[in-house]
């Protein structure tokens, strides 16, 4: 065996894996020391510090996971459900494939390891549609907002896939808006951010109509697409979780064998066109988080316990990457991107409905650490750097009035478009109210706010004193945030103050995705008859999904690419 490692394994294993496996491999590397007949040639075999380098080989180990295992025997099947297109995943983004496929004429087998229809959230984007119309919303203008998008994500995601979902989204989202009307929904839209130049919008859908079900609606999208699936004579299995890929000899992709829940039996499902994998996000797999994105595991319930396929909304990892290791032992290569993990910062105090409170911030030293005029995604990156992972928002009741006067409307997170913004009066009884059920913090004096935050009191009073002198300058001189946001501390109390958290939610991305979905291997090349679609699509986003449009991966990685991947498959693109 040679001493070193395939840049290809070091790809997969990760850097710090290589770390480790390079110091098994390459033992007996370090120079001799100084005075001990060092020399500048290495011996054989051996590497010489000075080249700076790591040789490296196929001897590198694998993450378990990347490990494919023993094909499930054909007599351990008991069933084999044949049809064009087999859709795994009853989430947004296989439901809408299915029905974008059957109602073109395709047959279509849609099977899924959840008891029925699920999904989270609530927010959808589109450049525009029937709803902005009626509303009389302008449609966004995406130069040069989408070039700050790249650079935020290191220009390290698929532009392609970004201009075709904004290119299609109107057409998908009209499309869906009747779906869901003729299923009784409303569909309404949701305020989001003014100030990170993006879209301040997204569609949701409502039972209620009103902001009621933002958080929720999309469990209603589903539902109603199901109905539509139903009707264009799709055949739905529930239950049923997928277990390996069908592949024949490094070619086309023809099926897919499942384990049924209910008593562990296996079903074959062939598939005469396509396999679509909808399975959704990596973030319950602790081996691949650390893989993939280490800096996510201290905020997932770990000792792992096992997938709840009916879990409809929940913090802290959805799913186990079950599509995604399908698709690495099936031969497809991992996407190119960082790791996009869904952060959330806490936005208690602020005045846009996904930001962070951007009045004073002070961390666990009670010390100011940053310009808080930022998106609650941002600030829960800053909060990883910070001790504890936590921070408070401080500020006192002149403060919402300030920030209307100087031309910001309050909104709250989920407000519908229709609905006015907030008075001062109102946000000040909302705090008064969340005292009382422990959200919010409230005292007549610093000394007794600094305890009830466990912070330093005399520390609290200089940064106060600071920040105050700062407002009077009206330039912030230590960060230079937008002095509209400088509004001063009174003298005299009520004191609030809101605890800001980093909240783990889910990870974009997956499996190295071509523009038309086609699951790809590490030559860039589609693997026939697999696709995939959802929040697994490789490269659409990096580093962080941040907010700034407001429901782009269930707008364009769900809805968008769902549905022109059905017609596509459906009219035979791919055949």
């Amino acid at each position: 065996m040679e001493k070193g490692f395939s840049r290809r394994d070091f790809l997969k294993f990760g850097a710090a894996g290589a770390a480790g496996a390079a110091a098994i491999g390459l033992a007996g590397c370090s120079p001799a020391a100084s005075g001990e007949g060092a020399s500048t040639q290495a011996a054989e075999g051996v590497i010489n510090s000075s080249e700076a380098v790591i040789k490296l080989t196929d001897a590198m180990p694998k993450w378990s996971f990347m490990v494919a295992p023993e094909p499930i025997p054909d007599d351990k099947i008991t069933e084999t459900i044949e049809n064009d297109i087999i859709v795994v995943g009853a989430g947004m983004a296989g439901l809408t494939t299915a029905v974008a496929a059957a109602e073109k004429g395709a047959n279509v087998t849609l099977f899924s390891a959840s008891s029925a229809p699920i999904s989270r959230g609530g927010s959808n984007y589109a450049r525009n549609s029937k709803v902005m119309e009626e509303l009389g919303v302008e449609p966004f203008d995406p130069s040069p907002f989408y070039s700050h998008e790249y650079r935020a994500a290191s220009d390290n995601v698929d532009q392609r896939k970004w201009m075709k979902g904004f290119n299609h989204s109107e057409e998908a989202m009209n499309w869906m808006i009747d779906i869901a009307r003729e299923a009784g929904l409303e569909v309404i839209l949701e305020r989001d951010n003014t100030f990170d130049l993006g879209p301040n919008y997204a569609h949701a859908f409502s039972t209620l109509g009103d902001s009621a079900m933002v958080s929720t609606g999309q469990q209603g999208a589903v539902e109603a697409l199901e109905m539509k699936a139903k009707e264009y004579g799709v055949q739905l299995v529930y239950d049923t979780k997928a277990e390996q890929l069908i592949r024949e000899d490094g070619g086309r992709v023809t099926g897919v064998v499942a384990s049924k829940t209910s008593d562990g039996s296996y079903v074959k499902f062939a598939a005469k066109k396509a396999v679509v994998l909808a399975t959704g996000d990596y973030s319950r797999d602790k081996e691949m988080l650390a893989c993939y994105c280490p800096e996510a595991l201290k905020f997932v319930g770990f000792e792992q316990e096992e997938i709840d396929y009916n879990t409809s909304f929940v913090m802290g990892g959805i799913y186990g990457g079950d599509g995604q290791k399908m698709g690495l032992w099936a031969g497809a290569a991992w996407q190119r991107a960082t790791a996009a993990p869904m952060y959330q910062g806490g936005w208690g105090g602020s005045h846009e409905p996904l930001a962070f409170h951007m009045g004073l911030n002070v961390n666990a030293n009670t010390e100011r650490y940053q310009r808080e005029d930022l998106s609650a995604p941002y600030s829960a990156h800053q909060l990883l750097s910070q001790p504890g992972n936590i921070a408070y928002g401080i500020w006192t009741s002149n403060y919402p009035q300030e920030i209307i006067d100087r031309g910001h409307e309050w909104y709250s997170f989920g407000s519908d478009y229709t609905l006015p913004p907030k008075t001062a009066e109102e946000l000040i009884a909302m705090w008064d109210a969340g005292v009382e059920d422990g959200s919010y913090f409230k005292a007549d004096t610093l000394d007794d706010l600094a305890q009830q935050l466990e912070l330093d009191a005399a520390k609290l009073k200089e940064v106060v004193t600071r920040y105050n002198e700062l407002c009077e300058k009206g330039v912030d001189e230590d960060f230079y945030k937008n002095p509209d946001f400088l509004v001063k501390i009174e003298e005299e109390g009520p004191y609030y103050a809101a605890v800001n958290t980093c909240t783990f939610m889910t990870i974009m991305g997956g499996l190295r995705t071509s523009v038309n979905m086609e699951v790809c291997d590490e030559n860039d090349q589609p693997i026939p008859g697999l696709f995939n679609v959802g929040c697994m699509i490789g490269d659409m986003y990096a580093n962080q999904y941040n907010f700034a449009i407001p429901g782009n991966s269930y707008g364009l990685n769900c809805l968008t690419f769902g549905y022109l991947l059905g017609h596509d498959l459906a009219e035979g693109k791919f055949d």
